[in-house]
């Protein structure tokens, strides 16, 4: 797995909504309606990056959630990255919006 670089990074995250990029990490912050859905998505983000063995930093706050994502064996970020933001940005839009 390739370190992608910063202006790879700068590019991927043009496809992504409201993702930002910061001291090693892809993240975003989601406000919801309720504790009980920040848990349903956190769930559901766990569950793929079980599968996907790719784990991210998940900060919970009553309503909100943020993930904080990076290829930690790399020291960077990496598609996988991109893949499982994908992933968490799709889930929030089909289930929450």
């Amino acid at each position: 797995m390739e370190k992608l670089s910063p202006s790879e990074i700068e590019s991927k995250l043009l496809n992504l909504e409201k993702w930002s990029w910061d001291n090693g990490y892809i993240f975003r912050q989601y406000k919801l309606n309720s504790f009980m859905d920040v848990m349903s998505l956190s769930n559901l983000v766990s569950d793929k990056a079980e599968q996907i063995d790719h784990h991210p930093k998940i900060i919970i706050d009553y309503d909100c959630v943020e993930f904080r994502l990076s290829t930690h064996s790399i020291g960077g970020i990496s598609e996988l990255d991109f893949e499982l933001a994908k992933f968490i940005q799709e889930t929030f839009n089909e289930l929450f919006v």
